[in-house]
């Protein structure tokens, strides 16, 4: 859980938008999580493509509707979350990267 915790940690070290204000801050913040979790998803095989893709979208449509993001933001920072995961997944040994699959695989699904 450790690397996990730290790998969604650093990438939300960076943002997009500016943290002035709250709502952008949250926005930027759950738009980076969904990324980071979407590309892990996809990293571990734990989820096809196009499963992801159908988490995206409904993602992307909660952002758009509830925190008031542009879509061009949001692509924005999700792509730039994306982008960061892939970095950081490609630096990591072989065995973090399994040891990381392995504990997203013991999280649950549902609250």
């Amino acid at each position: 859980m450790k690397i996990v915790a730290a790998l969604v940690v650093a990438l939300g070290a960076s943002s997009a938008f500016s943290a002035d204000d709250p709502n952008t801050a949250v926005a930027a913040g759950i738009v980076r999580m969904s990324a980071s979790m979407n590309e892990m998803a996809l990293a571990c095989k734990h989820m096809p493509s196009q499963k992801v893709d159908e988490a995206k979208a409904k993602q992307k449509s909660a952002t758009l509707s509830d925190l008031k993001v542009s879509e061009a933001d949001y692509e924005k920072l999700y792509s730039a979350a994306a982008s960061d995961f892939k970095k950081k997944w490609s630096s990591m040994s072989a065995q973090q990267q399994q040891q990381s699959c392995d504990q997203m695989k013991k999280m649950p699904t549902k609250p």
